[in-house]
C-alpha cells in the first residue's frame, strides 16, 4: 500500500469526466470500512473497494441519510443515521414516532393528517407547540410515500450511474460493487408502504 492518508487515498482514481462527482461518492461509500471504521487507505480503487466488499454487510453504515427541505429550513439528519437507514422512513407512514441520529437529534412524528420533522428533539416534547424559532419541517403523510419511492427512484438512478463508473475504472469489481451497494442500501427491494 502507498502512504496516503485518509483524505487523499482516491485523489488519483480515474474518474471519466462523463461519471462526474462519481468517485467521490463511491470513496463516501467504501470509504467508512475497515477495522477502524473511519476509513481504509488505499493504493488505488480497485482495492479500497476490494476492503470494502470484503466487509460483512451487518458492519456497514453508509453516512448521511435523507436532508428534509421547505424553504429556507433545512434539516440534515443527525451524525449517527446512514443512508443504509432512508427506510425508516416508512415507519412515521405507519404511524410511527422514527429517530435519525443525533447532534442534532432529527425526528419524524405523526400529527394526525401531517408528518412533523423536528431538528432537534432535545428541545422540544412531543406536546411542545412550536415557537418561532423552534426548527420543524410539517407536510401532509399521504405525501409521504410518493416521496420515498421518488427516494427509490433516485438511489435506483444512482447504483445505473455507479455501475457504468465501476465498468469503467474497476470493470472486474463492477458488478460485484453495484450488487454490495445496492444490497447494503437496500435500493432495489420493494417498499413496505
Amino acid at each position: 500500500m502507498n502512504a496516503k492518508s485518509k483524505q487523499d487515498a482516491f485523489d488519483d482514481l480515474p474518474v471519466p469526466s462523463e461519471a462526474g462527482p462519481i468517485g467521490a461518492v463511491v470513496w463516501a461509500l467504501v470509504g467508512p470500512v475497515g477495522d477502524d471504521h473511519l476509513s481504509v487507505i488505499a493504493a488505488d480503487a480497485a482495492e479500497a473497494i476490494d476492503v470494502f466488499l470484503a466487509c460483512d454487510d451487518g458492519e456497514y453504515c453508509a453516512a448521511g441519510g435523507l436532508r428534509v427541505v421547505e424553504g429556507d429550513v433545512v434539516i440534515d439528519p443527525g451524525c449517527c443515521n446512514g443512508l443504509d437507514e432512508w427506510r425508516d422512513w416508512v415507519g412515521a407512514v405507519k404511524g410511527h414516532t422514527v429517530g435519525f441520529g443525533h447532534d442534532p437529534d432529527v425526528w419524524v412524528e405523526p400529527r394526525g393528517p401531517l408528518v412533523r420533522v423536528w431538528e432537534d428533539e432535545s428541545e422540544f416534547t412531543m406536546d411542545d407547540v412550536p415557537g418561532p424559532n423552534a426548527r420543524h419541517i410539517d407536510f401532509a403523510r399521504d405525501d409521504l410515500p410518493a416521496l420515498l419511492l421518488g427516494v427509490q427512484r433516485d438511489l435506483s438512478d444512482f447504483l445505473r450511474t455507479l455501475h457504468r463508473w465501476a465498468l469503467d475504472v474497476v470493470p472486474a469489481q463492477a458488478d460485484r460493487l453495484t450488487d454490495a451497494v445496492d444490497r447494503r442500501l437496500e435500493i432495489s427491494r420493494r417498499l413496505d408502504l
